[in-house]
């Protein structure tokens, strides 16, 4: 026989427990996150406040040593510089030492040779004095004599006045002479200059029109490397003038592309080159390369 129970369950209180606990879970939960959260802060500051502890530390370090390297090299480098002042001093020293001693020494050596020199002058003189006498007096008297241009020459008592007047002719011919030469060395100069001034002078008037001259100029165009980049050099003569030369640069440069054409050597220039292979100083093999190089070129001109 069967026996049925009916029962009513109140869950109620059993709910409210529960929404108090999931509460409390919730404020665990925030609380855990709020801690984690702080954990994380914290250790983040503890490392970015130990590794700065430890840069200053490092620097501070390195700072040191090398604070401590440089006050070891400059007190080594003061102590040089003293040593060096105090080498100086002594050097100093020294050369005001040699000096005096050198003026002392070349001073007692001057007046020992002095005294020589003169020692010997008056032996010599002693021994050649009719030489000396006669130099120094006799043959400078004569030549006043000769050379004077006075109207009367001054001779001994025995000479009569022809003589004297023979003298001054003879001078006063001699002075001509040479005043003569000179007039015809100043006019044929002046001639010599007169035939050239008309040779340069342009004496007549026909032809004296405007005409077109032509300069001569050295234009050399190379090309350097495999981007076919070309260099143009252009030599004019030395006598030139800047402005003249100033003109050919900008006329020529104004034209990007010459007008080159194909061309046959001169044989003057083939010579020419020829002579300055031969006196080069370098070795035949060179010497050889280039004569092939000049032989292979292709000339080309404006």
């Amino acid at each position: 026989m069967s026996t049925t129970f009916s029962c009513t369950v109140d869950t109620t209180p059993m709910a409210s427990e529960m929404q108090s606990v999931s509460t409390h879970v919730k404020g665990t939960t925030a609380a855990v996150v709020t801690m984690q959260s702080a954990v994380i802060m914290a250790e983040n500051n503890s490392a970015n406040k130990v590794c700065s502890n430890v840069n200053r530390g490092f620097f501070m370090l390195v700072r040191s040593q090398i604070s401590q390297k440089i006050a070891n090299k400059q007190s080594r480098v003061e102590a040089l510089l003293i040593q060096l002042a105090q080498q100086k001093r002594r050097l100093l020293g020294i050369k005001n030492n040699m000096e005096r001693e050198y003026g002392r020494i070349a001073e007692r050596y001057l007046r020992t040779f002095t005294a020589i020199n003169k020692e010997l002058e008056v032996r010599i003189r002693q021994l050649d004095q009719p030489v000396f006498e006669l130099v120094n007096h006799q043959m400078a008297t004569s030549s006043n004599r000769m050379n004077a241009l006075t109207a009367i020459i001054p001779t001994s008592q025995i000479e009569g006045l022809s003589k004297s007047q023979q003298i001054l002719v003879s001078e006063m011919k001699h002075n001509a002479q040479v005043a003569l030469e000179q007039s015809y060395n100043f006019l044929t100069h002046i001639g010599e200059q007169r035939v050239l001034t008309n040779k340069v002078l342009i004496s007549k008037s026909d032809g004296n029109a405007e005409k077109t001259c032509h300069i001569p100029v050295l234009i050399c165009e190379t090309i350097s490397d495999d981007q076919q980049t070309t260099r143009t050099e252009i030599n004019v003569p030395e006598e030139m003038s800047n402005d003249t030369a100033s003109i050919v640069y900008s006329s020529i440069r104004a034209n990007n592309e010459l007008p080159w054409a194909n061309a046959e050597v001169s044989p003057i220039v083939g010579d020419e080159f020829a002579k300055l292979l031969d006196s080069s100083n370098a070795s035949d093999r060179v010497k050889e390369l280039i004569k092939k190089m000049y032989d292979r070129t292709n000339y080309e001109t404006i």
